[in-house]
């Protein structure tokens, strides 16, 4: 891993995931980018000059913004020792978040995105969260979001990986092993089986024989009717740090009718969430 991307919106939400990137840079022995992209507003009826001279001044504004933030930053790095760390700020404007983050990514060859998210509660709230959640499904890379309510000790010693023991899932999972294998975690696979049926079976003894000789895997099968409420009860229990998954792309009726789980659990969790994009698997 070369380069991890960290969009942030300077809040202290994410200055709290900031902490989080700087332990994987670390651990990874990857540059650090740091993004914060600000959308200029729409002004109608101006006039040229006029508009030039207000956009000119947002800019001016924005970048002095910006410049005033990075102290802060690096205070932190060197607060919790990773002053060796390569950090690189950029500053982008562009016309919607989202796309911009997903170009810088694509851009800057980014080997993984992270970022911070909060509670889905007000508007404020909602609209970070969104963002994330988009990100989470549309990025080229594995995204790892991290709750506002997140504490990291700078340990992975627990990671839970969701399955329903699907062959884009066993690759999935050796992506996650790789990626966190300088922390070397224990990895507890879980399923929620509300009807446990014999092809659910078949498939779990085959996916369990494909890493038969990890010794650091476990597997559980989980029984209840929520699956959101059978994983968060999960999580606690076995002192998980990250909690990882596939996550698929939508289209509107499906994203209209059936809610991202992976979106939902993000706004909602306190443990951070690896999300691996079905589609560069």
């Amino acid at each position: 891993m070369k380069n991890i991307l960290f969009p942030t919106d300077l809040s202290p939400a994410a200055e709290k995931a900031f902490i989080y990137a700087l332990h994987l840079a670390d651990k990874m022995g990857a540059m650090l980018t740091t993004l914060h992209v600000y959308v200029k507003p729409e002004v109608k009826g101006a006039l040229p000059h006029t508009l030039g001279e207000f956009y000119a001044s947002f800019d001016l504004e924005e970048f002095t913004n910006y410049k005033d933030a990075i102290p802060p930053l690096r205070d932190i790095q060197e607060a919790n020792g990773f002053s060796h760390v390569k950090v690189v700020h950029l500053l982008k404007p562009g016309s919607k978040i989202v796309p911009s983050i997903l170009q810088a990514a694509k851009k800057e060859s980014a080997d993984m995105i992270v970022m911070g998210t909060t509670g889905a509660s007000g508007l404020k709230e909602i609209f970070l969260g969104s963002i994330a959640g988009e990100v989470l499904e549309n990025a080229e890379c594995p995204v790892l979001a991290i709750p506002e309510k997140a504490d990291f000790d700078g340990q992975i010693d627990n990671l839970a990986f969701t399955t329903t023991y699907k062959e884009e899932e066993e690759k999935a999972l050796r992506k996650v092993m790789k990626i966190m294998a300088p922390f070397e975690p224990s990895i507890h696979c879980i399923n929620v089986d509300l009807a446990h049926t014999e092809p659910i079976t078949h498939r779990m003894d085959k996916f369990r024989a494909a890493f038969k000789e990890e010794e650091n895997i476990q597997f559980y099968v989980l029984e209840g009717n929520d699956i959101k409420k059978v994983i968060f009860d999960f999580l606690p229990k076995h002192n998980i740090d990250v909690l990882a998954m596939v996550t698929h792309k939508r289209n509107f009726l499906e994203e209209l009718f059936n809610y991202s789980r992976t979106k939902m659990m993000s706004y909602h969790a306190r443990t951070p969430i690896l999300s691996i994009p079905a589609h560069i698997l």
